[in-house]
């Protein structure tokens, strides 16, 4: 056994008589050791397979998770607005709301999009025009 094995063998041992392997979310399942993204890039896969485990991610990841929750809280909004019983005027309020908070989002989109690496697509830009067509169908 050289020196790799057996520090290998000692910090196992250590995690195990600290309880690492009982707080693990693998427990009682294999840890996967092929990319669960069939786009991610092979040289890639450990990286993202680290931070991931450790529940950590790079800056552009985490903004890109905020804006496609705040896409959905929006999309949801302007879907409520033609679902709920509102007088004309208390509608068109809201949607002039929802327009301003359509320009502030598509901001939020354009600097996730500067932030991105070139291998991953960049989030469209919304358009408020295909947004009411889309919730109108």
């Amino acid at each position: 056994m050289d020196w790799v094995e057996r520090l290998a063998e000692e910090k196992i041992r250590q995690a195990r008589e600290q309880g690492v392997f009982r707080r693990s979310r693998y427990r009682g399942r294999k840890v996967p050791l092929e990319p669960e993204n069939p786009h991610l890039p092979r040289e890639w896969w450990a990286a993202f397979h680290i931070l991931e485990i450790h529940d950590l991610a790079p800056l552009w990841m985490l903004r890109g998770r905020w804006v496609r929750e705040a896409i959905a809280a929006w999309r949801e909004a302007l879907r409520q607005v033609f679902t709920l019983a509102l007088a004309e005027d208390q509608r068109q309020e809201r949607l002039r709301v929802l327009r301003e908070r359509l320009e502030r989002l598509n901001g939020h989109i354009r600097d996730y999009n500067l932030a991105i690496p070139r291998s991953v697509t960049p989030l469209p830009l919304l358009s408020w025009e295909e947004e009411l067509r889309r919730i109108r169908r």
